[in-house]
């Protein structure tokens, strides 16, 4: 072949090429601004790891599901909610201060999702530790959730604060082995002077959340209680038991008087 074919087609080779490569480089372009993002350009997020209701818009949130929480150190600063998605639960935090928290979640707490907001007078550091049973020997109820959250600023401050815990009935009373009825749950605190839990009013919200308001922190939990109407019926029930009891026993007595009186 000649020299000059050679080059003649050459030319035609580089121009096919060229025709080529303008023809499909588009096509290629598009589907490659099309593949999803695989790589780790994401935000940090729970992705579908949990639903959560009721979230902020601006929340920030961070996914440690790796990590079963001991003295794990968290900052939430002024006015940035934050959900923590630990291995064994869920946080949702809001401070109008800036807020330090110590978590400790113990391996037997099962899932949940709790909530705190917090409105202190100063900059604050939170210890939390979160627990399926009292950790200090507090009483046990009867018909608690098994949820304890004791709540502990380093400094004496000034706070307003809202708690909430939100209630899955069907998987509450799956977990627990009773039927748990949401509209009978409270809050409730441990007051160590009386060593008694006082019940602080509580209401579900409309995203499902047990809600109270509080100006302190100690140790919480949620458990059923009865309502008011109950509570009267029951108080009612026990004097007529009683009540028949020391009638039966009076009745008794007169009659053993009466007897002895006529044998006498």
């Amino acid at each position: 072949m000649s020299k000059h074919k050679i080059a003649k087609n050459k030319t035609r080779a580089i121009i096919l090429t060229f025709l080529i490569a303008t023809t499909f480089a588009p096509i290629a372009l598009a589907f490659a601004g099309t593949e999803p993002n695989t790589g780790n350009e994401q935000p940090q997020g729970i992705g579908n790891i949990l639903e959560v209701p009721g979230l902020p818009d601006n929340v920030i949130q961070y996914n440690k599901t790796d990590i079963t929480p001991v003295a794990q150190m968290e900052k939430v600063l002024s006015g940035e909610p934050a959900l923590f998605c630990y291995e064994n639960t869920t946080m949702l935090f809001n401070s109008t201060m800036n807020c330090e928290l110590i978590i400790t979640a113990e391996p037997t707490a099962n899932q949940k999702i709790f909530a705190l907001s917090i409105e202190p007078n100063q900059t604050m550091t939170l210890t939390m530790n979160l627990s399926s049973a009292p950790l200090q020997g507090e009483l046990v109820r009867e018909k608690n959730l098994n949820f304890y959250a004791s709540i502990e600023p380093n400094a004496t401050i000034q706070l307003k604060a809202q708690l909430r815990l939100y209630i899955n009935q069907t998987e509450l009373s799956q977990e627990l082995n009773w039927e748990v009825n949401a509209s009978k749950l409270t809050w409730m605190y441990w007051n160590g002077t009386k060593n008694e839990w006082v019940q602080v009013p509580s209401h579900i919200d409309q995203n499902g959340y047990l809600v109270c308001n509080t100006d302190h922190f100690s140790l919480w939990t949620i458990g059923e209680v009865a309502d008011p109407v109950e509570q009267t019926q029951a108080i009612v029930d026990m004097a007529f038991i009683y009540g028949g009891i020391g009638v039966g026993i009076i009745i008794l007595v007169a009659l053993g008087i009466v007897v002895y009186s006529k044998r006498s």
